[in-house]
């Protein structure tokens, strides 16, 4: 009975291991924060028809436990016309969904703040 026990208590552990996917290489942080300031601007609400001027700021980056998965906090001003900048404080989480983090596509935006609105909540 022991050696069966054994047997069953590796082949969980094998089993365990099989199952794990190796982690995409950990992008640069400048492509980060790139990636989130892109959502941003793809959302940010405004009038279409106006000339926009936006300015980014500071920017933290919390890594989450899962390794493909990070959350972006900053600011940014943006014009509101007339050259009257506004400042504004967006967060990010998002997921690198793919090997190429350089491309868009890769990118999985899954929650999305601007000023304390919630605009996405995947």
């Amino acid at each position: 009975m022991p050696i069966l026990l054994a047997c069953l208590c590796v082949g969980t552990i094998s089993d365990a291991r099989g199952d794990e996917k190796p982690a995409k290489p950990k992008p640069p942080e400048s492509m980060i924060i790139a990636m989130a300031q892109q959502f941003v601007l793809e959302r940010f609400r405004r009038d279409p028809t106006d000339h926009f001027d936006v300015a980014f700021d500071i920017v933290n980056i919390h890594p989450q436990p899962d390794p493909n998965y990070w959350a972006v906090i900053g600011g940014f001003m943006a014009d509101a016309g007339g050259k009257n900048y506004k400042p504004h404080a967006y967060g990010v989480a998002m997921r690198l969904v793919c090997a190429d983090a350089e491309k868009l596509e890769c990118w999985q935006l899954e929650k999305l703040v601007i000023d304390r609105k919630i605009i996405l909540n995947n």
